[in-house]
């Protein structure tokens, strides 16, 4: 146990430390968290991986989830929602195939591609989001349709997880049992986020006059783990569940002042970053380099499917030649949803360390090109 504590605090200062000198170079905190894992990890070997880290760390995908479906404001999308959608559908569709395509090349089979072709399929939106914000484009039209791409993003990237974890409890989905438990998990979300959401912010607004004002902390997540129990037990991830539980509370007037800045405090400040720094201690940094021509090679084939489906297809949408950058470079970094996608599968044996590894090493990649690409590509005339 006290080796468990010394473990959790190195971890998390390592952490927080690199997450904090990336920052201030003008990259994604994730980069470094990631960078203080294979630190502490493969490289120096202070931290070892551990039953007991992992049931910690695990934690932190929950929290993320959860963050992400108090955060999913599907109002702030109305104006571009089905653009959003169809650029979305697009650039999923083709991430996915190149993913597929990666995975059945390099590693030899179906089943290896079709897991690679889910786990990047989704942009990472705070990673977006930023990177067009650092180029003047905060609430610009790109900017707006971005977000409107990323939440559907993550909606159809949620489905996916769904659907794939299911096949890793089960073992075998044919096709009519994929389209029976695609439309159960539909009317799982629909209840979830009617009635769901009904109960959740009636239970929020009955605590309110509490005098222990955190429990303003507490019912969400008695909300979540419930959520997140029930997922489990009607045969859907606990993770989406907890994405579900985050979308049922955010339409409480209460969510914005008083829930959400403590669960960040509780997520970014522990569960977070210690998950991501855990991803990295797994990694194994001999096939880092035995499988450098693979990440390259899928860097550059989904970040081309982005492109394509995401800005290109704006065109039609009535954007123009610089919209159309913005938008399709904003959507090359991948990063949450990818770790633990590619986490899950290799807990459950669906792939190997060096196919672990891959995907790590995209996401970092992904993340580092996307700021450099944005300022290459839409810089304009007269501008520096």
């Amino acid at each position: 146990m006290a080796e468990l504590f010394l473990s959790l605090a190195i971890l998390l200062f390592s952490a927080k430390l690199l997450g904090e000198i990336f920052e201030r170079l003008n990259l994604s905190s994730l980069v470094g968290e990631i960078a203080a894992g294979i630190i502490v990890g493969p490289l120096l070997g202070v931290i070892m991986p551990s039953e007991e880290l992992k049931l910690i760390t695990d934690f932190g995908i929950i929290f993320m989830l959860f963050l992400i479906g108090l955060s999913t404001k599907f109002d702030e999308i109305k104006g571009n929602m089905y653009v959003g959608i169809a650029l979305a559908v697009a650039g999923c569709m083709l991430a996915f195939v190149g993913g597929l395509i990666v995975g059945n090349v390099f590693f030899g089979s179906m089943e290896a591609g079709v897991i690679l072709g889910v786990a990047v399929i989704s942009t990472s939106t705070a990673i977006t989001l930023r990177s067009l914000a650092d180029i003047g484009e905060f609430q610009s039209r790109p900017y707006k349709l971005a977000l409107a791409i990323d939440i559907a993003d993550e909606v159809i990237a949620i489905l996916a997880l769904a659907l794939l974890t299911t096949y890793f409890t089960v073992g075998v989905v044919k096709p009519w049992e994929t389209v029976s438990l695609f439309f159960a998990i539909l009317g799982f979300f629909f209840f979830i986020l009617t009635a769901g959401s009904s109960l959740a912010r009636r239970l929020l607004s009955a605590f309110r006059g509490m005098r222990d004002e955190q429990i303003m902390v507490s019912m969400p997540l008695v909300v979540l783990f419930v959520t997140a129990f029930v997922s489990e037990h009607v045969g859907i991830a606990a993770v989406t569940g907890a994405f579900l539980a985050g979308v049922a509370l955010n339409k409480s007037p209460l969510v914005e002042p008083l829930v959400l800045p403590k669960i960040k405090a509780i997520s970014y400040g522990f569960f977070i970053p210690i998950f991501f720094a855990y991803s990295a201690v797994l990694l194994d940094m001999a096939s880092v380099v035995r499988f450098l021509p693979v990440i390259a090679a899928l860097v550059l084939i989904v970040s081309t499917g982005k492109v394509i489906g995401c800005g290109l297809i704006a065109r039609w949408f009535g954007y123009n030649e610089h919209e159309q950058k913005v938008i399709g470079i904003g959507m090359i970094p991948h990063g949450e949803y990818s770790i633990v996608m590619a986490q899950l599968a290799l807990v459950a044996g669906f792939i190997r360390a060096d196919m672990y590894t891959v995907v790590i090493a995209f996401v970092i990649l992904s993340i580092v090109i996307t700021p450099v690409l944005l300022r290459w590509f839409t810089r304009r005339p007269g501008r520096r």
